[in-house]
């Protein structure tokens, strides 16, 4: 193998490191080490012929050092741009099993079955709608399109490329609040009915049965909210490959 396909094959593998933090499991946990380098090697060995690469190969240790970090910075910023999405719905469901009466643990890892059933399940159910939307297919075809705006060994970010992630960050909390947003109204309705209910029967243990039926209603509301749910998820994976490729210079807005 040529020393520049060689260099090439290394840029673009490194550069899909960082890509494959995006894709989800069923399962919800974050993919094996092993399994996300073969599919970076994978991807780097069917497109190191076909996409554009620098043919200038830096001579010194340094140069070598810095185009390899440029290359997985970028593809670390690419793979946690398309994770808001999930972070979000993490977010969402977290906030709903507090307001329909769940004890959820505050945190920022992936929600584990036996301590947030809730946000388990909106997680594998995100999940599995990225991949009936083919968020997979559109992010790799972001992946592959990406080496036309910053080719392998010259990574780099656009102009507005800060301005993209307080974006997407700030989504994070419009999204998540807006799939919660019915089990907060839920719990206000509920909370205000039975303080009015309390005034006017005060033997009443409002506290007991407002509790049960804020989770009989909030329950009966989140079998329901799958609509919902695929309404604000679907069109977030349809333009997660544009919003990849808006993170870099001169891509198309």
């Amino acid at each position: 193998m040529p020393i520049d396909l060689l260099f090439a094959w290394m840029m673009i593998f490194l550069r899909a490191l960082g890509l494959i933090l995006l894709f989800p499991t069923l399962a919800g946990r974050p993919l094996p080490v092993m399994l996300r380098s073969a599919i970076a090697v994978c991807l780097a060995t069917l497109l190191y012929t076909l996409v554009p690469h620098v043919t200038a190969i830096p001579g010194a240790l340094g140069g070598l050092i810095a185009a390899s970090a440029c290359e997985v910075a970028l593809g670390l910023v690419m793979g946690w741009v398309g994770r808001l999405v999930f972070a979000a719905v993490e977010m969402g469901g977290r906030v709903i099993s507090s307001e329909i009466g769940l004890t959820a643990i505050p945190g920022i890892d992936a929600p584990q079955p036996a301590q947030e059933p809730v946000a388990t399940l909106l997680v594998t159910f995100a999940g599995m709608m990225f991949f009936i939307a083919g968020g997979h297919l559109g992010s790799l075809a972001a992946f592959a399109r990406s080496f036309d705006f910053a080719p392998a060994g010259a990574a780099a970010f656009g102009i507005d490329a800060p301005e993209r992630l307080v974006t997407a960050t700030s989504r994070v909390l419009e999204l998540g609040l807006r799939i919660a947003a019915p089990f907060i109204a839920l719990n206000f309705l509920v909370t205000l009915a039975f303080a009015v209910l309390g005034r006017a029967v005060p033997r009443m243990q409002v506290f007991v049965l407002s509790y049960s039926l804020r989770s009989l209603a909030g329950f009966a509301l989140l079998a329901g909210s799958g609509g919902l749910l695929t309404r604000y998820l679907w069109p977030e994976f349809y333009a997660l490959p544009l919003r990849l490729l808006e993170l870099l210079p001169a891509a198309v807005s």
